[in-house]
């Protein structure tokens, strides 16, 4: 399952055949979560590519690709398991600490709040209308960048348990739409605190 998946991947043109050196992309897309190395931190992964054959222009078939991946990959594990290695990512973990923070500072809510009051829409909810500014602003409140499924589900999932508000957000008072900004906060923080995410700092 693993090589099929891998070669619809890099079969771009469905075409049914891909290059014999993509072996060395099909690793790439693997990456370090399933426990491959970059090359650039491990040259020997130059020297199983080449013992196995897995260079050149040549064109293969799935049946092919699988029967090339496997014998690179036992030999990468076995190597591997004699000489374990740790590659460390740039990754960010997001558990809501900043958000807490920020929920503990009344003037930075406060000044937040007057911010999304500034940019009302006419039509939108309250709930609406700060998920409008979080979608563009979050990350400077602690929350997790847009970009991808995950942070996408936070978003409905914590928005999703928020009742809309008596009034719209242009006849909403400051206060109310503190105390309405504030439980959306809240429940961000505890889904981070529970579900933390992960993504690249250069993101």
């Amino acid at each position: 399952m693993l090589a099929e998946n891998l070669f619809t991947d890099l079969d771009t043109e469905d075409k049914g055949k891909i290059k014999r050196n993509q072996i060395r992309d099909a690793l790439f897309h693997m990456g370090v979560e399933m426990g491959i190395p970059p090359l650039s931190e491990f040259p020997l992964l130059s020297d199983i590519l080449k013992k196995h054959g897995a260079e050149g222009e040549d064109e293969l078939g799935q049946a092919q690709f699988a029967h090339l991946l496997q014998p690179v990959l036992q030999e990468l594990a076995d190597v591997l398991a004699e000489n374990p290695m740790v590659v460390l990512q740039k990754i960010k973990i997001n558990n809501g600490s900043k958000l807490r923070k920020i929920l503990a500072d009344e003037k930075q809510l406060s000044e937040t709040v007057e911010k999304i009051m500034q940019e009302e829409k006419d039509g939108l909810s309250t709930k609406d209308v700060i998920r409008h500014y979080l979608e563009k602003n979050g990350a400077s409140l602690g929350l997790p960048p847009l970009n991808d499924e995950l942070v996408i589900l936070l978003y409905d999932t914590v928005l999703g348990a928020i009742e809309n508000g008596n009034t719209d957000a242009k006849t909403s008072e400051k206060d109310e739409f503190l105390v309405f900004l504030k439980e959306i906060l809240e429940k961000f923080a505890a889904q981070l605190e529970v579900n933390p995410t992960f993504h690249d700092l250069d993101n």
